[in-house]
């Protein structure tokens, strides 16, 4: 009788809950992410009829995260709370969040999380901003970054409107703008760094890191300050008659320099100047031709579509 009513009971969060890509079960929360399947040894894995089967096991079983196979209804379970992650299709990953409404104060950024805290959706408090849900990425450069911009499949459509990337848009565990209201109110707090991550469709990585970013209001079309680069993917922002000082364009926004709208030739959303070599904000498309609207990092792919890009930022250390 209480399987049953621990089923009934997820169900209705699930359906509740189907926009944040999360679920609560026997007051534990997991994170669900799709087309993924953790790596590595698991402590069993067993034939289950459903993902929330899979989940109720993995609460009761000293177990921390697990995959479900929905092709052959296969659970796996992992005592590991930040596990490696790959592709598959088929499959589902449930994470059990951890608890951090405890922190007095809230973290205002993913830098002041624990530091054994797994990559994951959390919710900060900016000084004198609104909370917010971000996903922090506890995994790449001595974690702490609180993640603006988030691609790697093309779920998500990313040619919007200006209110859309004032507020932002997608699934904050998936693929997402997280909102340039969001991110003028956490980089006004300090001196912050922001870090792109890109990825090729053949797998090969490269990184971009500038010291200083500031983003205005929007009364100010939120215009970018931006200095010092270091990284391997090459200075896109700032080369190329760089785009320091430049305001955000959407297709119905136009602030760039050039004659026409960027925005709308590039079939995306950025700091245009005229046109600029950095355009993440694409059309996700695999192409090995140059593309004007693809997801490009000029001085590192050219214009050949990416296929995984990241934007994260993190107070200067």
């Amino acid at each position: 009788m209480k399987t049953m009513i621990y089923l009934i009971t997820a169900l209705v969060c699930i359906i509740f809950t189907q926009f944040t890509a999360c679920f609560s079960l026997k007051s534990q929360m997991f994170h669900t992410e799709t087309e993924t399947r953790l790596v590595g040894p698991s402590m069993k894995t067993i034939k289950v009829s459903s993902r929330i089967e899979c989940a109720m096991i993995c609460s009761n079983d000293n177990c921390c995260s697990s995959s479900y196979d929905t092709l052959l209804a296969h659970c796996s379970l992992f005592r590991e709370c930040c596990p490696s992650k790959e592709f598959s299709k088929e499959s589902q990953t449930l994470t059990m969040l951890t608890e951090i409404s405890g922190l007095n104060p809230a973290p205002k950024d993913c830098s002041e999380l624990p530091a054994e805290s797994c990559s994951g959706v959390y919710v900060i408090q900016p000084e004198n901003g609104p909370s917010m849900t971000v996903f922090c990425e506890m995994g790449i450069d001595n974690g702490g970054w609180t993640t603006v911009q988030r691609r790697y499949e093309g779920t998500v459509d990313f040619y919007r409107l200006w209110d859309d990337y004032k507020t932002g848009f997608g699934n904050i565990a998936g693929e997402h703008w997280l909102g340039n209201d969001n991110l003028h109110f956490i980089l006004r707090q300090r001196s912050y760094q922001v870090r792109f991550d890109l990825e090729d469709f053949a797998g090969v990585t490269a990184y971009a890191v500038y010291s200083r970013m500031y983003v205005g209001d929007e009364s100010a079309n939120y215009k970018l300050n931006l200095t010092g680069y270091n990284g391997t993917a090459g200075n896109g922002m700032l080369n190329y008659r760089g785009l320091s000082g430049m305001m955000f364009s959407t297709r119905d926004r136009d602030n760039d320099k050039g004659t026409k709208n960027c925005a709308v030739s590039r079939k995306g959303a950025w700091w245009y100047r005229a046109c600029g070599a950095v355009n993440i904000n694409g059309v996700y498309q695999y192409s090995k031709e140059n593309s004007y609207s693809a997801v490009y990092w000029k001085p590192w792919r050219d214009m050949s579509g990416l296929k995984k890009t990241m934007m994260m930022i993190k107070p200067k250390p």
